[in-house]
């Protein structure tokens, strides 16, 4: 196991995978004891008092860490409870459909559908948690996260070969982003480190690559790919300039103001693209014949 050290003290390790090769994880053990300090500190809020008097607990002051911020995701829940409640049924649906499924000795590529679904169904769920909350650009960045591991999820069940090119893909990135690493900042690397990611940055591998687009192509999905997909990198996934629409007011004079508050606007249409996501991948699970992949039971 080797890594490098980032500017938080974590590292970026190299483990071995399902295949016994070698995958990217990060060993968050520092960032985990600064997580609890700043909890630590959160629950001392309360007890804090300034000179004018207890500190209110406000979306001006704490944000979306605030009792205010609970309050607007009540209100959400009451405002538009038919969306919500669709998503909740969609979600225990995928849930219950899985619980219909032994992986046992399944082959690789579809043991690593079944995973990519499961990584959909929880980002599905963090974009519910973060919308009911009115955080609309954090929900969409998640959202695509969530159509992306549909892609490779529905590519993998109708074609679980595609399984050897999407290993060979990561390895050619693993190498590429070691070589980067160096180039970029070798006196940065923890010395105790270096010869390893020296080591991975000396593999040769043939070039490869299985992006989303290919993964929607292969499972059928290119409508979705470019329009949920790519729309939502256009709106909020990437750093554009669309994304940043939410955060200004413009004034009567023609200035402008920054504006931080909750956006209930793109809840219901958010929660919509949710909905359909997890219906797209229930559907494309009940097509798949898991006798031929030696895992037992069949999606209902």
């Amino acid at each position: 196991m080797g890594g490098a050290q980032d500017h938080d003290g974590a590292y970026w390790t190299y483990t071995t995978g399902i295949n016994g090769r070698s995958n990217q994880t990060i060993s968050d053990t520092p960032r985990l004891t600064a997580y609890q300090t700043c909890l630590e500190a959160f629950d001392q809020v309360g007890d804090f008092v300034t000179e004018g008097g207890a500190m209110s607990d406000s979306f001006d002051t704490h944000g979306y860490l605030s009792e205010e911020s609970e309050q607007f995701r009540v209100e959400q829940w009451e405002r538009t409870p038919n969306d919500f409640t669709q998503v909740r049924q969609a979600v225990a649906t995928a849930l219950e459909q899985l619980k219909s499924i032994a992986p046992g000795h399944a082959e690789p590529g579809v043991l690593a559908a079944l995973g990519f679904w499961l990584r959909c169904l929880e980002a599905c769920q963090g974009v519910v948690l973060l919308a009911e909350r009115g955080m609309a650009s954090s929900a969409l960045a998640l959202l695509r996260t969530a159509y992306e591991c549909l892609f490779y999820a529905c590519a993998l069940w109708r074609k679980p070969e595609l399984a050897d090119r999407l290993e060979a893909a990561h390895h050619c990135e693993r190498t590429k982003q070691a070589r980067a690493m160096l180039d970029a900042g070798r006196d940065r690397i923890d010395p105790e480190r270096l010869a390893e990611l020296e080591a991975i940055a000396a593999e040769i591998y043939p070039h490869a690559s299985f992006s989303a687009w290919d993964a929607a192509s292969a499972a059928d999905l290119r409508f979705e790919y470019e329009s949920a997909y790519r729309g939502l990198g256009l709106i909020g996934a990437h750093a554009t300039l669309r994304s940043l629409d939410a955060y200004y007011t413009e004034q009567a004079d023609g200035s402008f103001d920054l504006t931080a508050k909750p956006e209930p606007e793109r809840v219901a249409w958010i929660l919509g693209l949710v909905n359909t996501c997890i219906r797209c991948g229930m559907h494309r699970l009940r097509e798949v014949d898991f006798s031929q992949a030696g895992i037992s039971g069949r999606p209902s």
